[in-house]
Parts: C-alpha cells; structure tokens; sequence
C-alpha cells in the first residue's frame, strides 16, 4: 500500500518498503535484513548495509596482554550475524519502521535487534539493542555500527570529549565541540591498529568539502562513542605495516554503545582495567537519529 501525506509517500511493498520525503528517500529491506539505501539530492549514503559489530582492532596493548586469544568469539560475532527476523510496518502517515532480529555467530547466537524508524521529514531513529548474556563470557571489544560512505564524506565536526581521540580509560579531554577529519584521527602506528575513537558525544556531523554529508545525535539522554576513518575495522586488523593499507576508496564510520578501554599503563603488556571493560552478561542499547544535511 502507498501512502501520500502532503509532505511525503511511504511504500511497504513485498520485498521493501520506503519512504520519501524533504529531498530524501530511505529503502529498507526484507531479505538484506536492514537499510539498503539513504539518499538526499541524488547522492547515496549507504554503499553496504549498516553491519553489527561487536569487535575492535587490537591495539600493542591488547597484542601483548592476550586480548585477542580471550576475545575471539567477538571478532565475527557481529560481523556474521545472521538475520532470522523483520518487520516492516507503517506506524501512521508519515512513519515507517524496520526492526531486525539478528543472531550473533557466537555458540550462545545471542538475538541483537537493530531498528530504523523512517520520517517523511527524512530523519531516521537507528535503535540497536543487545541483551546480555548469561554465561562465563570474555568481555565485548566494542558494540554497535559500522556504516560504509562515499570516500568523499572525510570531514568530522562533533560535540563530544576531544579534541584528540579518547578512550573509556583515556579521557583526559575536554567536553566541547571539536573539528577533525578521518586522515588526521588516523594514527599512522607502525602497526596499524585501533585509532580515532571519540567517547561521550551528543551529535557529529560527517561530511564533505562542500558542508553536505550525515548528522548523528543521541536520541535520548545516553552519549555515543564515534570515529570516522578511511578504513574499515578488519583491514586495520589485517594490515601488518602502514604501507599495507590500500588508497582509500570509502569512509567507515562507527557508531558505538560503547569500547572497551585500550590499557597500557606502565608497558605494552599491562591489560585494559576492569572497570573500562564491557561485560557481556549487561544490556547495551545504541539509540541515535540520523539526518542527511
């Protein structure tokens, strides 16, 4: 059925459903489990669907206090989950709702759900909600999204801690609003590794060199952690060298409920603190509205 409110039309069809409004159209799918386009002016912002992630980049830290020995059920726990659920229903005029259920591939296939709830004003809630876990599990590296841009979208304006990078053990910073881009938040270690997180953030804008891109603020009263870099989490992880590290051909942005600590206290072999861990037997929820600007 269509519906054709006077400022937008929403589309629930067989396979999609869509919604377009203000210059803007989103297309949600049954079969890809998500949000499979988001457009403003012609210009598309979703190359790959949204993708869970539930893993880092190791940093010399975690090399060297075993942290990926202990946490690699998490390296593809989010990265191949496998939706086994969807809804797509119309909520009222001018509202469209996707929620996913998703089994992380894990022994437990913990049930992760990730919803996109789509205005003809062309904002979209993106809610993504884990449990918890009961069990003896390691600690969780990171929860949340990864979202692949156009190579374009390098530039990062946020309000948060900053203006360098900061980490839940890391956060000698200041809260304020801080300018960067994804190529200066790049670190060029050695080795490549975890870099460019910002903790605590109410809103980031991600865009290009003309001022167009994406929005991201909090919905709600609970802060985000976000970095924007020219790589992906799994090509830091598989780089050895910096000279690894292809010409970059996308932007990847991460939109987290939280990271793990990064450790290091007194040596490259000193763990990540307890209390800056993520237990896996809590609930962690992700909830932020996204705009194209």
């Amino acid at each position: 059925p269509d519906t054709k409110p006077a400022d937008g039309t929403i589309t629930v069809g067989r396979w999609n459903a869509g919604v377009r409004g203000a210059g803007r159209e989103v297309l949600l799918s049954r079969t890809q489990g998500g949000m499979v386009s988001y457009t403003f002016a012609g210009n598309e912002f979703v190359l790959r669907r949204p993708a869970i992630t539930t893993f880092r980049p190791l940093t010399d830290n975690d090399r060297g206090a075993g942290h990926g020995f202990e946490r690699v059920q998490w390296l593809g726990a989010g990265r191949y989950a496998r939706c086994v659920d969807n809804v797509l229903e119309q909520i009222d005029d001018s509202t469209l709702k996707g929620t996913y259920t998703y089994e992380l591939a894990t022994a437990q296939r913990t049930k992760v759900t990730v919803s996109y709830t789509a205005h003809t004003d062309g904002r979209v809630n993106l809610h993504v909600e884990y449990p918890g876990e009961q069990g003896d599990l390691p600690t969780i590296p990171a929860f949340g999204i990864e979202w692949t841009l156009p190579v374009q979208y390098t530039n990062l304006r946020f309000f948060g801690t900053g203006p360098a990078e900061t980490y839940l053990d890391r956060k000698h910073a200041k809260l304020g609003v801080w300018s960067t881009n994804a190529f200066a938040d790049h670190a060029p270690y050695l080795m490549p590794q975890e870099t460019g997180n910002h903790e605590d953030v109410r809103w980031a804008e991600i865009t290009d060199d003309a001022g167009h891109g994406m929005r991201v603020s909090r919905h709600g009263e609970s802060a985000f952690a976000l970095s924007l870099q020219p790589y992906s989490a799994f090509m830091l992880e598989e780089a050895q060298h910096q000279d690894e590290l292809p010409a970059p051909k996308h932007m990847f942005l991460r939109v987290l409920a939280a990271q793990m600590g990064v450790g290091g206290d007194d040596s490259w072999m000193s763990p990540v603190h307890p209390q800056y861990h993520i237990p896996a037997d809590k609930p962690l929820h992700l909830d932020v509205d996204i705009e194209l600007i």
